[in-house]
């Protein structure tokens, strides 16, 4: 049946597809909830990039991915099966499971690169952020993606439209007013966040930021790292 159902995809027209109405009638009724406040820089780059980038600082890289969909990054990921390591409970990936589960039977294993793209919603987002500290090797690198919603519906919980970045520029806030982290956010590709852990670091939980909407965010972004994609290469690089 599945199959069946993705083949029938092919040959349905844009026109009968759910998400297709969806889009029309939020540019008819919701024009004010889509608009965008920001755009990303213009350039040739995407999360893929920056994430094979770290990726190629460490010998022997082991990468961890957190919500693989349908392995759009996670094939472009130039490792062994051995070492590259996809969990996601719906599809794609090569650990069928929740992020939870992986973290809680796996502590033993430690990573270089960790790119984290699951549930966007905030305390799930946290979570996986938190649990990927813990089994980050020395100097290594966690990325995130949708840390920069451009409109209200990009940023709603739940979701409101196919572009969706979800609520988890809080735990972006958080890592910036963190303690002893070294923090940045490229201003492309819904954002990309990047991490680095240094001694004695302590994440900063910020309780009040639990029921804040897009229009709070705005003001947050303001005092959020942002840098540009050559930026962003140059601090992967340490350069």
């Amino acid at each position: 049946m599945k199959k069946f159902k993705a083949y029938l995809k092919h040959f349905t027209p844009p026109i009968f597809r759910p998400n297709y109405f969806i889009e029309i009638y939020n540019r008819v009724f919701n024009k004010d909830k889509i608009l965008h406040h920001f755009e990303y820089e213009k350039n040739f780059f995407k999360r893929h990039a920056f994430i094979n980038l770290a990726i190629s600082k460490f010998k022997n890289c082991k990468y961890l991915e957190i919500g693989v969909d349908d392995n759009d990054v996670f094939n472009s990921i130039p490792l062994s099966m051995n070492d590259k390591y996809g969990v996601d409970p719906k599809k794609g990936g090569n650990f069928k499971m929740t992020s939870d589960d992986f973290f809680k039977k796996n502590p033993q294993i430690k990573f270089d690169v960790i790119f984290i793209d699951g549930l966007h919603e905030y305390e799930q987002c946290q979570k996986d952020c938190l649990n990927s500290i813990k089994q980050l090797n020395e100097d290594g690198i966690i990325l995130f993606h949708d840390f920069l919603p451009r409109s209200i519906y990009e940023e709603n919980v739940p979701r409101k439209q196919s572009s969706w970045t979800g609520d988890v520029w809080k735990v972006a806030v958080e890592l910036a007013n963190s303690k002893n982290a070294q923090f940045k956010i490229i201003n492309i590709d819904m954002g990309i966040g990047v991490l680095k852990i240094k001694t004695n670091f302590e994440y900063k939980r910020m309780k009040e930021l639990k029921n804040k909407s897009f229009k709070e965010y705005l003001n947050y972004k303001n005092n959020l790292p942002v840098i540009s994609a050559q930026e962003g290469i140059a601090f992967i690089l340490d350069k």
